[in-house]
Order: structure tokens, then sequence, then C-alpha cells
């Protein structure tokens, strides 16, 4: 069903607080309202959450107006933003495109500016794509800095929270509700170097706004390649449908309640062997080790977000392609609209930093933001 499906839940919001107005994805526990994760089989189980997650109590602390919750694919398994049940929310650059997922309405909600900042989770880029689709910055945070409780809970090691925004300040924001205090890094006289990562795959128009955009922001670039990416592709996503399995098995006991297609991914979860997945966290570990020593001589790795723009609604898209190793290997990552001069829809660049370093890549971000301007 394809219809402007954005909000599941609208909020009141004219007598609490002053502050910001926060949209929070549909996975994410809020006083008062039923998480139901966009799935029938959730919702019927479920009453309304008693307390806030704690990214969201730490929000409503420091005054943000919580306007509702948004819509999303059902369970977070998927980066195309389609949901039978719920809907699918409308891409307002281009309805005839993919909105991108899982946290799709977060991402509208967004880009038709209702609302400040959204909060979404991002597993293999559910963060970074709807925000690289609907043309909207997107941050994507280190495993383990924010914490995920009272969060739906998809892959246990590769599930993060992160903010939605109109631009990188919209993010600075965002990080301060969830963690209060956060600052961005002041930025220092010396050119930011970064590893510019390359890929047969990429759209040519696509790679060309990636490198203006890095030019306009005075970045100093080497090129680099990884032949080992699509093996990391393989060991993230088998890494997420064996811990997928552990966490929604029990939904199996009405799978009439389900999409099919998450019936399949559930069922292909519990078929991982145990050797299988050690063996996938042998390469998380190389991976690991592999991107450290980049980010040991480059201060930043920078990528587009999407191999090409947007695809139309009903294409085979392989959206998480080039963001599903950064979920393998847990760095921090944000997706920036950038021009692209042959398509009236922006192109998306994702710049990588090092673990637990979102300040200094905020600063980075910001840079590459106002030389695109």
């Amino acid at each position: 069903m394809i219809g402007n499906a954005t909000w599941l839940v609208r909020l009141d919001t004219n007598s609490t607080g002053q502050g910001p107005r926060l949209a929070v994805k549909d996975c994410i526990d809020v006083a008062g309202t039923v998480t139901t994760v966009g799935s029938r089989a959730v919702a019927a189980g479920r009453t309304e959450a008693l307390v806030d997650a704690p990214v969201v109590e730490n929000a409503r602390n420091q005054g943000a107006r919580i306007v509702g919750k948004t819509n999303l694919v059902e369970l977070c398994r998927h980066a195309d933003g389609y949901n039978q049940w719920t809907g699918t929310p409308l891409n307002p650059l281009d309805q005839e495109r993919i909105t991108g997922g899982s946290s799709s309405g977060s991402a509208v909600a967004v880009a038709l500016d209702e609302t400040d900042v959204a909060y979404g989770t991002d597993t293999g880029g559910s963060v970074r794509v709807p925000a690289a689709c609907c043309g909207i910055a997107g941050l994507k945070t280190t495993t383990g800095r924010l914490p995920t409780h009272g969060v739906f809970e998809f892959s246990r090691t590769l599930d993060t929270v992160g903010p939605l925004a109109r631009e990188v300040a919209g993010l600075v924001t965002g990080m301060r509700l969830m963690e209060p205090g956060f600052e961005p890094a002041v930025g220092g006289s010396e050119p930011v170097t970064a590893a510019r990562l390359r890929f047969d795959r990429i759209e040519s128009a696509v790679d060309e706004a990636v490198d203006r955009a890095v030019a306009a922001a005075g970045l100093r670039v080497t090129d680099v390649t990884i032949p080992d990416w699509e093996t990391w592709i393989d060991a993230a996503n088998d890494i997420m449908m064996a811990e997928g399995y552990a966490a929604h098995r029990y939904l199996m006991t009405r799978p009439d309640l389900l999409e099919q297609r998450h019936i399949d991914g559930i069922e292909k979860g519990g078929a991982m062997t145990a050797p299988h997945i050690v063996a996938c966290r042998r390469v998380q570990n190389a991976a690991r080790l592999q991107l450290r020593a980049l980010l040991e001589r480059y201060d930043v790795l920078v990528l587009p977000t999407l191999l090409t723009e947007p695809p139309r609604v009903g294409e085979p898209a392989w959206t998480t392609y080039l963001t599903v190793p950064v979920n393998l290997a847990g760095l921090p990552a944000v997706s920036l609209p950038v021009p692209r001069p042959d398509r009236a829809l922006p192109a998306s660049i994702q710049v990588v930093g090092g673990w637990y370093e979102e300040e200094r890549l905020l600063a980075v971000a910001e840079a590459v933001e106002a030389g695109c301007r």
C-alpha cells in the first residue's frame, strides 16, 4: 500500500515545552503510546509504554516537544520504506521514488518540515538510506555510544539510534537531545584528510557529485579500494539475520500477521549455523582492523550513500551496499545531500569517522555542507 502514511501517532505539544520539535520512529518507546514497530503481530501483544526510552527521556528533560511517532518498515527489517499494513510514506522529492527505510516516516517528516529533528534507528543503513532518498541529513552513531534500551531489537550487536534533520545543525541538536552536553569539535587549521573509497558499481554522476562536494570542502583526498567490501556485506547481513531470528522468532506464532518477506527473513536467520556466524565474526574483526588502519592514516572515509539516484517504486534496489559494512565495523557515519549537475534530485555523500568521534565527524560534515552552498 502506497500512501501519505508518514505518521502513526500525532501528539499534542501545546503545553509540553518550547524546545525543538521531535519525531520518534515507532520502534522507540514513548511513554503513553504503543510501540508497534509497524507490525500487526507486535501491536497485537503490546500495551502502552510506561516509560520513555532513555534517548527520549533525555530529549524530554531538555524541553523537546515530541510531536508524534513515525512510520517505518515492519520490524525495521528492510531499507526500501514499504509497509503493507501501515502504508508507505511518499517521497517528498519525487513520489515515483522510494523513501528508503526503515526509518521512512522520520525522513519524510523532516523533509516536509513537520519536525525539526527525528529519531531513527540504523542497523544496516536505516537512517542514512532514507536521508539519502529524501534529500536530508542523517547520522548513524557509533555502536554502543547511545543506549538502545526501550528500542525494539532487530540485531543486538548492530542496532544503533541516530538523528535525522534537514541540515548538520539539526543533527547536532539531535545528538544534544540524545546525549546532553554533546558539542561538535572546533575545526583545526590543518586540511582534513580523507580516504575516498571507490567502487565500480557506483553511477558516474553520483561519484562526480561526491567528488565535487569533497573538493569544494577543501578535503585532501586519496583514492582507496577495498576488495573485501562484498565479503563484509555478506557477513553483516548474515549476522543481522541470525540475531533477527533470536529477536523475532516469537512472532512466528502468528505468521498471518506478518509480511511474507519478513517471515522469509526470520526463517533464513533460523537456518544460520553457529560455525557460520563465528566465521562472520572473524570477517567483522578483519573489517574493523582494516578500517582502523585507514582511520589512523586519514581523518575520515568518504563515499556515496547510494549507488544510484533513489530507485523508483517497484524497482529492485540494493540500497545498503555502501552502508552496511559501516554497521559491521561499528563506525559513525553522516549522510548529506550534495547537488548533482545532471539531475534535479540531489546525490548523497557519506562521511565516516572514527569510533566515538561524532564530535569531529559532525565538524567535518559542517565543512562539506558549507562547501555545497
